[in-house]
């Protein structure tokens, strides 16, 4: 056998341990982003109860509320600890204090996502790439032995699983990034309602 149809061989093989190895990690990714985003599915039953002291311009009372919500993790606590931490009535520095929490809380929970969008965007070119050398071996086969008509076939079969394999990793992870940053943008929304909404009232 030529020595490049063999470079081909070890070539679509190391193609397929790379998708392996990058739906491994895909799915790494999606199950540590689902436990972060897992509490940021439903807005928190203590939320409505913060609006009600915003709303009846209870301020010491958003305070111990703000105090009483010490999981510094939870964003929408977070948030209006933010806001009432600038003791101030300047909705121009309530902004911008609420503003830089956010960025930092963006910045943690979009951790890992850009990597999802990664693979969604690349894992089936790299399949197509396994592809194309199997289907390059199938014809280094078929001019070498024209009557091994098996070992034609198994190579293109074996190029074919390079595309099947890289869309398996691209689909999920596309799903999974798209779920995610819909998540995200819905929590972000709210969090700049409940600063919109404090504002409107300590400016009032």
């Amino acid at each position: 056998m030529a020595p490049w149809i063999v470079a081909t061989q070890w070539a679509s093989r190391l193609i397929l341990i790379l998708l392996f190895g990058l739906s491994v990690w895909s799915i790494r990714i999606m199950i540590e982003r689902s436990r972060v985003f897992k509490g940021l599915s439903k807005l928190p039953a203590g939320l409505a109860e913060a609006r009600k002291l915003i709303a009846g311009r209870d301020w010491k009372g958003l305070q111990k509320w703000v105090e009483a919500s010490a999981t510094d993790s939870e964003i929408f606590a977070g948030t209006l600890r933010a806001a009432v931490q600038t003791g101030s009535k300047n909705s121009e520095q309530i902004d911008r204090a609420v503003k830089s929490y956010l960025t930092t809380e963006r910045t943690r929970l979009e951790a890992g996502l850009t990597v999802l969008a990664t693979l969604g965007s690349n894992a089936p070119f790299i399949g197509l790439f396994g592809t194309v050398l199997g289907i390059i071996q199938a014809f280094g086969v078929l001019g070498n032995q024209t009557s091994n008509t098996a070992g034609v076939m198994t190579s293109i079969s074996e190029a074919l699983v390079a595309t099947a394999v890289g869309l398996f990793v691209a689909i999920p992870a596309v799903v999974a990034y798209n779920t995610f940053t819909r998540r995200l943008r819905l929590v972000l929304t709210e969090c700049e309602s409940l600063r919109d909404f404090y504002i409107s009232r300590i400016d009032g």
